[in-house]
């Protein structure tokens, strides 16, 4: 063989494997960075924990979210396993932990160090299995929350968790609820906490579903606050009939969302499904709604 007869042989068979290296990309769903939060599953899991991982898996989901830590179940706080056998699990499906939605409703002025070592051992758990974040699921007061001294001692709050959170090499963010679009002497709740954080201590986890439900205003939150909403639960509702509903069919604005410059900073996007009923092909038809924009392919 001379070596004009070498050279292309040689680039042939490199296109030839470039060739397959792009169809095995675009065959594997992994390859897509779209989460789930397992509270969609909930009903589910109980029954065939590892059945229902490996049909997330399946879909095309590249990690999944827990949910409910609490301070009363830390020897085995998910599905009645430690976090290291959920991660072998996760890992063995090609998945990984993200992080887990916490909760804690103490304010800081009835707080003791019980409180405090409640987040200690959460980061330690979760820094355990790789994950990078804990999430608070509600507000640490429920619903009771009326003035703006309540959501100065909720900030507060936030801003503590968030620094032990940082010194346990773990990051800190709250889950939006519809309750967090309203107003208390004309602030807005969310905006409020948001301008009364430090951006390094406290993260916003946007759930589109409950903004449009809340009669939050997407768009406006993600240009004024890009640095402050690095993690997005894509869920949909539909103002108009006032039902969640499947993506692309309520009333987020997906398609604007994405548009957005450097997609508005998103590090996190995490499936989150309010229906029941078949919840596999309802994830499904989550999925690949999202996968169509470009910032879910890695």
């Amino acid at each position: 063989m001379n070596r004009r007869q070498f050279i292309s042989k040689s680039a042939a068979a490199l296109a030839l494997g470039s060739i397959a290296g792009s169809i095995g990309c675009a065959g594997n769903e992994k390859q897509r960075r779209i989460g789930i939060q397992l509270y969609s599953v909930r009903n589910d899991l109980p029954n065939d924990f590892e059945g229902v991982l490996k049909k997330l898996s399946e879909i095309g989901f590249s990690s999944v979210e827990t949910y409910g830590f609490n301070g009363e179940r830390f020897g085995r706080p998910f599905g009645n396993r430690t976090m290291q056998e959920v991660d072998a699990i996760v890992r063995e499906l090609g998945m990984s932990i993200s992080g887990s939605h916490c909760s804690s409703r103490i304010l800081p002025e009835n707080t003791n160090a019980p409180e405090w070592d409640y987040w200690k051992k959460c980061a330690d758990q979760l820094k355990s299995v790789g994950a990078k974040w804990i999430v608070q699921s509600t507000l640490p007061q429920g619903n009771d929350v009326n003035t703006i001294d309540d959501l100065m001692r909720i900030s507060a709050h936030f801003n503590r968790v968030g620094e032990i959170c940082r010194q346990n090499d773990m990051r800190f963010g709250f889950h939006t609820h519809r309750d967090v679009f309203g107003k208390i002497d004309d602030e807005i709740v969310i905006e409020y906490i948001i301008k009364n954080t430090d951006s390094g201590l406290f993260s916003v986890q946007l759930d589109m579903g409950h903004v449009v439900n809340g009669g939050g205003d997407i768009m406006y939150l993600l240009r004024t606050y890009p640095g402050r909403i690095p993690m997005w639960h894509a869920s949909d509702y539909h103002a108009t009939n006032r039902v969640y509903t499947n993506l692309g069919q309520g009333s987020v604005p997906y398609r604007e969302m994405f548009a957005l410059p450097r997609t508005a900073r998103l590090e996190y996007l995490t499936v989150e499904q309010e229906l029941t009923g078949d919840i596999f092909a309802l994830l499904k038809s989550d999925f690949d709604y999202i996968k169509q924009f470009r910032w879910t392919r890695v």
